[in-house]
This record gives structure tokens, C-alpha cells and sequence, in this order.
């Protein structure tokens, strides 16, 4: 079993859609999500595997039965995979989940192999000094993957890798883009000792973080999602940490697959189309109402509203 930690947007799904790509091998794959919306498991490439995805809460916190009960299911499937990766929530401390993953019941059928964080290259030093459990993230690993490498200045890069290996000297540390390691080496890997835990202090998280989901019933006027995108996203990065969800954009043939970690945004085109759209933000010291009136007031108006008044009242 391979377990998958980092920060929120560090490009923990792009890892694992690499995996999922570049191993012939059937896996189990189980993703957890900080919000009750579960988004992650809809980028999961599923290519016959099999994922599961928990939303119930961080599974360091409140979500370790059910990540019990998902690696049980596994484990009854008639096929089951050569290999299991758990991807954690942004903001999971390791240490807690790790000792359910020892619990008895568990190591009847799965053993820990490796542990990997995923940082994002541009966000290194203000990741480790602004998010406690970033850092543990990064400390108990036996793999750190520097991602995003292309985009981060090469200078800094070199000094914010020195500042890793003082966290963790004994992890390896590999730069990449795109989430692109060796996946043959990385399954190979047999590198996690328990021992490492030791009493491990209790769970903390950043003080202030929190998620809520944006929903819209009716597709959003392109103009105004750009404005509301550019003054409630890109223009908060301090506060808007990760931003990821569907849009349906009015007159666009396709929903919109939107990601966002703080000043950065990718928008793809996806599959289907209902008209609905439903974005996951997660940040520090969001006001809730003032996002969900200033994205309401994205929507295109209802049919009924464009109607001459004594047209809409017949």
C-alpha cells in the first residue's frame, strides 16, 4: 500500500493519474476529501480500477473508520488489486492515519510500503511555515516529489530543497513536473518502517481553515464568472488556497473542469452538461455568504425573468 500525502494543490491527483497510466497493474485506489463534495474522485482516471472516495471528513480526524471499512471492502473484492494507493485530504496529518493503517485488522491484508508527500514547488517555504500539518506531511515521508518545478524560480527552488532535507534528512527527494516519477520505482519501494512514528503528538491543522461548496442550478453568464473569478479567487491568494469544481458556462457546449491554487487556475473542457455547476473552495477566513451571493449573481436569468411582465404573470 501506497499512501499519498501533501498540501492542498500540490498535485496529488496528477500523481496518481500518472500511476494509474504508467502501471499495468489493477489498483485500489481510495481518495479522501476535506469537503463534503466529493470532486478528486471525478479526476480520477478509472481505466478499470477500483476507487472509493470518502468525504465524510479529514481522515486523520474524524474519517479512519471509514477508511477502515473501504480497505476491508478491498480486500472481500473477488479480484482484488495488485496494489492499493490512498490518496489523503490537503490537510491530513499522516501520523494518525498511518496508525490505523498498523491496527491488526488492517495488516491482516495490506502492508504500508512507502509514504510520499507532494509539495508544490513555488510554495515550499510559506507551505511549511504558514501549515502545521503540511509539515508533517513532509517530515514523516520517505518520499518528498517537488512538483511543479517549471514554475517555480530555479534559485529559490534550490534554497526552499535545502529547507526540506533540514525537515526530513533520511526522505528522498525528487524534483518532477507533473507529477511524473518513475512509477515502476515508486511501486517497488519498501521503505516505510513504523518505528518512525513513534508517539506521535496529537493531529493539528492551520487555524482558521475551512471549506464549503458553491452550487448554481442554472449555467453562469461567462463575463460575470470572469469577474467573480478574478476578484474572489486569483485576487485572494493569502486566503483562497484551492479552488476546484464544474462549471457550466452559458453558451459553452461543455462543462468546465476549474482548479485553482491561489494565483494560479487551469480550465478544461469536460464531458456532459446540466446546466448545474459546483465549485469546492477551501481557505482561511472565508465569508461564506459573500461567496455565495457574488457567485449567485453569476447566474443567467431564469427564462421566466426575461419575460415582459404581463407575459410572466399569465
Amino acid at each position: 500500500m501506497i499512501v499519498i500525502g501533501g498540501f492542498l494543490g500540490a498535485g496529488k491527483t496528477t500523481l496518481v493519474n500518472h500511476l494509474i497510466r504508467s502501471l499495468p497493474h489493477k489498483l485500489g485506489i481510495i481518495v479522501n476529501e476535506f469537503g463534503q463534495a466529493g470532486v478528486d474522485g471525478s479526476l480520477i482516471e478509472r481505466l478499470e480500477q477500483d476507487v472509493q472516495e470518502l468525504t465524510a471528513g479529514c481522515l486523520c480526524c474524524t474519517g479512519r473508520d471509514d477508511l477502515v471499512r473501504a480497505l476491508v471492502g478491498i480486500a472481500m473484492r473477488e479480484q482484488k488489486p495488485d496494489a492499493v494507493l490512498v490518496e489523503l485530504s490537503g490537510v491530513a496529518d499522516p501520523a494518525p492515519v498511518l496508525t490505523t493503517l498498523l491496527d491488526r485488522a488492517v495488516r491482516a491484508a495490506f502492508r504500508v510500503t512507502t509514504l510520499v508527500a507532494v509539495v508544490d514547488a513555488r510554495h515550499i517555504l510559506s507551505t511549511l511555515r504558514e501549515h502545521p500539518e503540511a509539515a508533517r506531511q513532509l517530515a514523516y515521508a520517505n518520499l518528498v516529489v517537488i512538483n511543479k518545478t517549471d514554475l517555480a524560480d530555479p534559485v529559490l527552488l534550490g534554497h526552499a530543497e535545502e529547507v526540506l532535507r533540514g525537515v526530513n534528512p533520511l526522505g528522498q527527494v525528487l524534483r518532477v513536473e507533473q507529477g511524473q516519477i518513475d512509477a515502476g520505482a515508486l511501486l517497488a519501494r519498501d521503505d516505510f518502517d513504523p518505528r518512525a512514528l513513534g508517539s506521535a503528538p496529537a493531529s493539528v491543522h492551520t487555524p482558521g481553515l475551512r471549506t464549503f461548496t458553491l452550487r448554481a442550478g442554472r449555467p453562469l453568464d461567462p463575463y460575470l464568472w470572469q469577474c467573480f473569478m478574478t476578484e474572489y479567487i486569483l485576487a485572494r491568494p493569502a486566503e483562497v488556497l484551492r479552488v476546484k469544481g464544474f462549471l457550466d458556462l452559458y453558451s459553452y457546449p461543455q462543462r468546465v473542469l476549474f482548479q485553482a491554487v491561489r494565483d494560479l487556475f487551469t480550465a478544461d473542457a469536460w464531458e456532459g452538461g446540466d446546466g448545474t455547476s459546483e465549485l469546492v473552495f477551501i481557505g482561511k477566513g472565508l465569508d461564506r455568504a459573500e461567496y455565495e451571493a457574488a457567485f449567485l449573481a453569476c447566474l443567467i436569468p431564469d427564462a421566466a425573468d426575461l419575460l415582459p411582465d404581463e407575459e410572466a404573470g399569465a
